[in-house]
């Protein structure tokens, strides 16, 4: 993909942003950046608030949208974007890039097979050290959605939500428990009181004497009834393309798989709607714990 315009808030920002990528324009307003350069597709990073007025912006162009999560400030908000999508046409892929992991995708192919059986329990982990971005509410929205989203990927919708909270000088550590699709049951643990240098993110799902974990993001693990685990690592020590941060935590798949949607080569795997329901599940937790 070749990036031919920039837009940010201040020109400054948008010129440095196109000297650094080799981008031949940059401008200060989103409209202006519309009118004046063809686009193919338009990538979208903003704070929560902007996001709505950019993507309906380009989707009402019909500008393809790569859209980074949470897509909008609320569901019923990402859900009217949806709709706008729908009656355009026009195809936007929002940034769960947790989705596209391929430990995670490993993963899902092996819960799915059915010698696993069917789930029956699963385990989500996000350990983060100190949120610096706001209040309890703002971490909900806008961090744990990974795993929410992730725990539906790979299990289904959850329902029957039970979540417990503690706020302290150090942070907010909440666990979750829930009931998916899939028929398992489901915990997720969120905190902001671990280090920013540890393991900070680990999933578990369990079937009929299986079980298949991801650890930290990148590394799948197989574990049948009666066998030696399987374990499906990178290399970090080989500096290679696969083995980088971008490719093992989904970033470059994700971007890759908005381009083939573009492309019209494969169905939208992230979508507004999928995504309405992720931030539909975050806010259920807000009211749970009253922010």
């Amino acid at each position: 993909m070749e990036i031919v315009a920039t837009c940010a808030r201040h020109q400054e920002r948008a010129g440095a942003a196109a000297a650094l990528w080799g981008a031949a324009a940059a401008f200060d307003r989103v409209d202006a950046m519309l009118s004046a350069v063809e686009l193919d597709g338009a990538i979208v990073s903003v704070p929560l608030s902007a996001y709505a007025e950019i993507v309906r912006s380009c989707v009402k162009l019909s500008v393809p949208v790569f859209c980074e999560k949470p897509d909008a400030s609320s569901a019923a908000e990402a859900m009217e974007l949806a709709d706008l999508a729908v009656q355009t046409q026009t195809p936007v892929v929002v940034g769960y890039m947790k989705r596209f992991a391929p430990a995670s995708r490993r993963a899902r192919d092996l819960i799915t097979a059915t010698e696993f059986g069917p789930p029956s329990l699963g385990a989500f982990t996000f350990a983060m050290g100190t949120w610096p971005e706001g209040g309890l509410r703002d971490y909900l929205i806008d961090n744990p959605v990974h795993h929410l989203d992730l725990a539906r990927y790979l299990l289904g919708e959850l329902g029957s939500v039970e979540v417990r909270v503690v706020s302290t000088d150090s942070g907010f550590a909440l666990a979750v428990i829930a009931s998916a699709a899939s028929g398992a049951v489901c915990t997720l643990n969120f905190c902001t009181t671990a280090s920013w240098v540890q393991r900070n993110e680990y999933v578990e799902i369990y079937g009929a004497g299986h079980a298949v974990w991801v650890e930290n993001v990148d590394t799948c693990v197989d574990r049948p009834p009666d066998q030696p685990a399987q374990i499906w690592p990178p290399n970090h020590t080989v500096p290679s393309r696969d083995n980088s941060s971008a490719v093992t935590m989904g970033f470059v798949l994700v971007l890759s798989h908005f381009r083939e949607v573009v492309e019209g080569r494969v169905d939208n795997q992230s979508d507004l709607r999928s995504a309405a329901a992720t931030l539909a599940l975050a806010e259920r937790l807000c009211s749970l714990v009253g922010v």
